[in-house]
């Protein structure tokens, strides 16, 4: 979302084309993987398939015959949002979902377009090779974009490059009128809208099965965000407002760019796609707005308050500490079906609305339709008791996403190091949040990962190393309660009279593994000291990293060498690396220790004090799928070892 000083801006350069493309710049991402330093030239030539491309004084071949041009362009938009939107957004900007997942962070092609120095061959060139196909002038190699030759065929990536250019330099729909119009909606959504909507409005756009959670089927007439009650149709500032604030951690970003009459015409046209807003209007209804009252002090007195609601209210789905993994959330999840978790309570920046405490109340009293998040109704729970409902809510989360270092550092202790995930010598070891992202380079990909960050922490003595790794998991592998400490989020407690006797219950079933096991795995190059990082997907021929893998089920740590995301061996290996693993409340908890040297000095990461390793982290969640390559990853960092 742009700043409101942004938004000015906007406003008052809206006359040329230069002065919009400046406006992305300011507060976008920047280029990394079409990043050309001054005084480079092109290649002179490359080779993609075949073909050998004289590229300094290459056009794209499908601007010779204009009356094409619009199916070209038509065929690389839904190129575009079947294979990049995930990383480089909806608005071509590098705010995708997956945006902030990978350093460095995937190019802002609007900043591309409107470079004087680079055109449409130069786009050519770096969609064809991706970022690990950049001379050595043109570093980092661990860009996380992959190269498209062989994926897709020379035409098809010019009808990308030609989509992305167009859809750059002409960002509105011709001809903005004065007056807002159902007719001026349907060319905006038509421009801007139906590959994720659908040109019905159902939800049913080339996007759709990339999209987690679906594009909103607008012909249903629901929305889940409305300051009306639940089930009713939205007010238009209600429609309005999404358009402005988009849906964080979804695809659908902040529509403010656009002139305010577009906007306003959208608005007219999303109503017409459905019959609800035309049978309310010939019904003479109004709407009945949820009013929020003024705040309630917070006070320690009020989150208790509100703890012990949300403990009997809220726990069987949000689970005990707001991490998605109440005891209903099995029988009402589907992924496949768009059939969404409950939110994560612990991690306000993916709310679709705001941290806000106002918005939380009025979340906690309209409820979201289509969902099995209900309403709090006003017969049954008072304004206070919302209030301190919101107070306990609003502490489980940090108001913002923590900051992400590119240097990690494992602290120097002195004696033996915590072996427990649960020991209380990690609370003084600082931790470190890192984003993950799915991993989108090679088949199976993985589109809709459970895990989108961690926590590490790291130690050592001088002769060995530990980390304690967290991530949130709504659910666990069962067996895991033979072989680890499990603590899962209990069903709401029942009212006394609807209470069973304990010895009236029958035992537990006998737990059974998962289908898939769940795991995770730090990563290292085989060797540090290399000045070139082999790819942070699980490395590459001739540039191999080990990695330390936990399963569930076994319960156990194996040592891998890996030349490709699908090329691992545990030959050679060591095997020496130790852990640990716990389960609480929706989160793992894993500690993994090793000696700083091995018998293996050819394969195995060889520590030292003072040294600087990359590190880099994967994630499988066995519970929705997650083996192999359809996983969760992160980017290189740095772990410095004090």
């Amino acid at each position: 979302m742009l700043s409101r000083v942004s938004q000015t801006l906007l406003r008052t350069c809206l006359s040329g084309l230069t002065a919009l493309g400046l406006l992305y710049g300011l507060s976008l991402s920047p280029v990394f993987a079409f990043t050309q330093p001054a005084g480079v030239d092109l290649p002179e030539t490359i080779q993609v398939g075949a073909t050998t491309y004289s590229l300094p004084h290459l056009d794209n071949p499908l601007r010779a015959d204009k009356s094409k041009l619009k199916d070209h362009r038509e065929a690389g938009a839904k190129l575009y949002f079947t294979h990049c939107y995930l990383c480089h957004g909806d608005l071509k900007d590098g705010r995708g979902v997956f945006g902030d997942r990978f350093r460095p962070a995937p190019a802002n092609l609007r900043k591309l377009v409107i470079d004087p120095g680079k055109k449409e061959n130069y786009a050519f060139w770096r969609i064809a090779k991706g970022g690990r196909g950049l001379p050595d002038t043109h570093r980092p190699w661990e860009s996380a974009m992959p190269a498209w030759e062989g994926k897709l065929m020379p035409e098809e990536i010019w009808q990308v490059v030609l989509y992305i250019f167009d859809s750059v330099r002409h960002p509105f729909a011709p001809n903005t009128p004065v007056s807002a119009s159902i007719e001026r909606g349907q060319e905006v959504y038509q421009k801007h809208c139906l590959h994720c909507h659908g040109v019905k409005g159902d939800g049913q756009g080339v996007a759709a099965p990339f999209s987690s959670p679906r594009p909103r089927n607008f012909t249903k007439g629901h929305y889940k965000f409305r300051s009306t009650a639940f089930g009713k149709i939205p007010t238009d500032e209600d429609l309005h407002e999404m358009l402005v604030a988009g849906m964080p951690g979804t695809t659908m970003p902040s529509w403010q760019h656009l002139p305010e009459v577009d906007r306003e015409s959208l608005v007219l046209y999303l109503k017409s796609l459905g019959r609800k807003f035309e049978k309310f209007k010939k019904r003479g209804k109004k709407h009945k707005v949820t009013q929020v009252p003024k705040p309630a002090p917070f006070t320690l007195e009020s989150k208790e308050r509100g703890r012990q609601l949300f403990i009997t209210n809220c726990s069987g789905c949000h689970g005990v500490e707001g991490r998605s993994d109440g005891a209903s959330t099995h029988k009402i999840v589907n992924i496949a079906k768009d059939q969404l978790r409950p939110r994560n309570l612990t991690q306000s920046w993916l709310f679709r609305r705001s941290h806000t405490r106002k918005d939380l109340f009025q979340t906690l009293r309209t409820g979201l339709s289509l969902t099995a998040m209900p309403r709090l109704s006003p017969r049954v729970h008072s304004d206070e008791t919302v209030w301190d409902l919101v107070n306990y809510v609003y502490t489980l989360s940090p108001a913002v996403q923590p900051e992400v270092l590119e240097e990690m550092r494992a602290e120097r202790i002195e004696g033996p190091l915590p072996q427990d995930p649960e020991d209380p010598a990690w609370r003084s070891v600082t931790a470190y949040f890192f984003p993950l992202g799915g991993q989108l380079e090679e088949e199976p990909k993985s589109y809709f990962t459970t895990t989108n960050s961690l926590w590490v922490q790291a130690v050592h003595n001088g002769r060995e190393i530990a980390f304690r790794i967290r991530w949130d998991d709504p659910t666990f592998d069962p067996i895991l309660k033979e072989t680890a400490k499990v603590q899962e989020s209990p069903p709401p407690p029942l009212p006394a009279h609807l209470q069973a006797d304990t010895e009236d219950q029958p035992p537990p079933p006998k737990p059974e593994p998962q289908k898939i096991p769940d795991a995770f795995a730090l990563q290292f190059p085989e060797s540090p000291n290399s000045a070139v990082l082999p790819h942070f997907l699980n490395g590459e021929p001739g540039h191999p990293v080990t990695l330390w893998q936990w399963t569930s089920y076994p319960n156990q740590i194996t040592e891998w060498s890996a030349e490709g995301a699908a090329h691992w061996s545990r030959k050679g290996m060591s095997q020496e690396v130790k852990g640990k693993v716990a389960f609480r409340y929706g989160q793992y908890q894993l500690v993994l220790r090793r000696a700083f040297a091995t018998s293996d000095k050819e394969r195995d990461i060889q520590f030292q004090p003072g040294q600087e390793v990359a590190i880099a982290f994967n994630s499988w969640d066995g519970n929705v799928g997650e083996t192999g390559t359809k996983k969760a990853v992160s980017s290189w960092y740095k772990l410095v070892l004090e």
